[in-house]
Parts: C-alpha cells; sequence; structure tokens
C-alpha cells in the first residue's frame, strides 16, 4: 500500500469509529495531530504519554476504556507487547526511526525515504483535511515550515499567523504567532494532569487562533493564563544558564521540584547558538532526563556512540534527541559527548 492509500485508509477508518482513544507524545507537534484528529471525529479521547511505556501493562490501561480504534502519534517506540494486548485495531502515525511492528497499520513516511522526515502533524493534516492553522503550528514546532498548501490555508484564517518572508524554522518558532502558539500549546501540556485534561478540552473547541491570542472568551483565557504563569517559570530557569563561548557543549540541568522545560529551553538555545551541542536535563528518579540539539553536529549519532559505553536510553532524530541517562553515570556520558562533539568539529 503506498503512503497516499494509508492516509487515505486511516481517514476512512477513523471517521467509521464511534469510541477512538488518542494516545500522543507530550508535545505541541503530538497535541496538534491529537487536535486534528479529533476535530475531525468528534468523538474519543486524548491521553498526552508523559514518558509512559507502552508495553503490556499499558495496554491494561487502554482495554479499560474499552475502544473501538486506537491511534498512536508521534511515538518513537512501541512494544509489539502492547499491540498484542490491546483488544481492538492500531493505527500508529510517526516519524522517527521506522520501526516494522506486526498487526498494526503503520505509518511512517521515513518507511520510504529516511530523509522523508514530515512532523506527525503535517500527516494527521493530510488525514483530517481542516484545521490548517494547527497543522502550521505544529509543524513549526517540530523545527520546520510548512509546505505551501497548508500556509496558504492558514493564512486564510489568521494572515499574522506566519509571513511568507520568514527565513526559517528557527525564526518562525521563535518570532511569529504560530511560535507563540506553540508554546502555549507546549505549556499547556505541563502541570498537573487534571489542568493539562482541562487545556486540553478547550483546545479541541478553539475554532480560530484568534481567540486564543486575543483572550476572546474566559475559557482562552483561561489557557493563556495557565501558560503565562509557566512562562514565568521558564524565564527564570532560563536566567540560571551560563554559556562558555569555548566548550561545544551548553549544559544545564535542574531538579524534578520544577517544571519540564527541557525541550523548550534546548529548542531556544539551538536557534541562537546552532554550533553548540545543547544538552538540557531535569534531574528525576536517579536519572537525567534530557534533551539534546545541534544544528550542525549528527546529534542521533553520536548520543547512539556514547549510550554503547555509558548505557542509558535515547533517540530520536539526526539534530535533535531524547535521552534518559542514570545519575551515577551522567558526569561521564557528559564527558564523553564533549569529546565527541570536538571531535565531530574537526571533521566538519
Amino acid at each position: 500500500m503506498n503512503f497516499e492509500a494509508q492516509l487515505r485508509k486511516v481517514r476512512q477508518r477513523l471517521l467509521g469509529c464511534e469510541r477512538p482513544l488518542f494516545l500522543f507524545d507530550d508535545d505541541p507537534d503530538g497535541l496538534c495531530s491529537f487536535l486534528l484528529l479529533y476535530r475531525m471525529t468528534r468523538t474519543g479521547k486524548g491521553m498526552p504519554l508523559k514518558g509512559a511505556t507502552l508495553d503490556e501493562h499499558f495496554a491494561n490501561r487502554v482495554n479499560e476504556y474499552q475502544p473501538d480504534l486506537v491511534v498512536i502519534l508521534d511515538k518513537p517506540e512501541v512494544k509489539q507487547e502492547f499491540i498484542d494486548a490491546v483488544h481492538t485495531d492500531i493505527i500508529w502515525i510517526d516519524h522517527h526511526e521506522p520501526q516494522q511492528p506486526k498487526k498494526v497499520l503503520y505509518v511512517n513516511p521515513r518507511s520510504k525515504t529516511k530523509e522523508n522526515n514530515l512532523p506527525t502533524s503535517l500527516l494527521a493534516y493530510r488525514v483530517a483535511q481542516q484545521d490548517a492553522w494547527i497543522a502550521l503550528v505544529g509543524i513549526v514546532s517540530d523545527w520546520q515550515l510548512p509546505p505551501q498548501d497548508i500556509w496558504d490555508e492558514a493564512l486564510k484564517t489568521f494572515p499574522e499567523i506566519l509571513a511568507k518572508t520568514t527565513p526559517n524554522a528557527p525564526t518562525a518558532l521563535h518570532h511569529t504567532p504560530a511560535g507563540t502558539l506553540s508554546r502555549i500549546f507546549s505549556f499547556n501540556l505541563k502541570g498537573r494532569v487534571s489542568d493539562v485534561l482541562a487545556s486540553m478540552k478547550i483546545l479541541t473547541r478553539i475554532k480560530e487562533p484568534q481567540e486564543l491570542l486575543e483572550k476572546k472568551h474566559a475559557q482562552a483565557k483561561l489557557v493563556i493564563r495557565r501558560y503565562e504563569q509557566l512562562n514565568a517559570q521558564y524565564e527564570e530557569i532560563k536566567k540560571e544558564i551560563s554559556i562558555n563561548q569555548e566548550d561545544p557543549l551548553i549544559l544545564f540541568t535542574y531538579s524534578k521540584e520544577r517544571n519540564s522545560f527541557t525541550r523548550d529551553l534546548s529548542n531556544e538555545l539551538l536557534a541562537s547558538h546552532p554550533s553548540k551541542l545543547i544538552i538540557i536535563g531535569r534531574a528525576s528518579n536517579n536519572s537525567y532526563k534530557c534533551s539534546l540539539r545541534s544544528s550542525t553536529l549528527p546529534v542521533e549519532k553520536i548520543l547512539s556512540e556514547v549510550l554503547m559505553i555509558t548505557g542509558g536510553t535515547g533517540g530520536g532524530h539526526e539534530h535533535a534527541c531524547g535521552a534518559v541517562i542514570p545519575t551515577q553515570v551522567f558526569d561521564e556520558f557528559v564527558k564523553l559527548m564533549r569529546e565527541k562533539a570536538r571531535e565531530y568539529k574537526k571533521k566538519t
């Protein structure tokens, strides 16, 4: 089945179900993917996955909901044991390193061409065929500019969302209304589960981005209030980061008592320091949950080489990865990442 046929089959299957369960990565690309598909079907339930492993134990939670379809969005790994244990059909839409799952409709454009790294929100838009502004926010959040048709359609709804003169993805993410919306979406996925679910419910009903950016009603004001509260925390943490121009790394760690901003911090630092290898780590449960970025260095390759020595888990894309590193080996991990960064810089 070719890629376009896969997308048509996903749309047909979604429109024919009554109780879908959407499991999505807890970042703006995952959230936008959920919003696009939920707003098409107007039924079911969404669940952001905050580090949860999709294995046979998590399958029990899924089966309790008794869905007639499970849709997994923007998750790089799903255990075959999870797939085998779930009592209904599964659709898995992703853009990370291709996997070979059995008994699932697996949609990943990189399965055809490894370089074809399309954000999951773009794929969800191809299925939903509506709400281009949401797709645009998800695509920008994933460090890309949108394709022309999505860009044009989004501008019909909100002409100022992303100017056609925007030169690159970092500018889009940090200096445009689309980038602001991405940050709003990201920060509303943080904190207590009850708060996250309340924000998600509101976002499923927002018809246009102006409702949020102009605080047009009480529900929009609630989402923006949560964003502003968390953004204040984010700005305080950001002030603590120091940068040594001689060091190939930007390294910053903080404690689990503070909300997780690792992706947001690493993305913003990447925009202003593209030649650095950025490691942002949050200490939690005897490990550091890290976000790694670089515009010029092969982060995924470097990370893979270092993990073979230190242990830990991680992966992602060529220039953007996540990792979980045990506390007892974290110093060694940082040392080796620094050495590898210097080594690869000499090659370029």
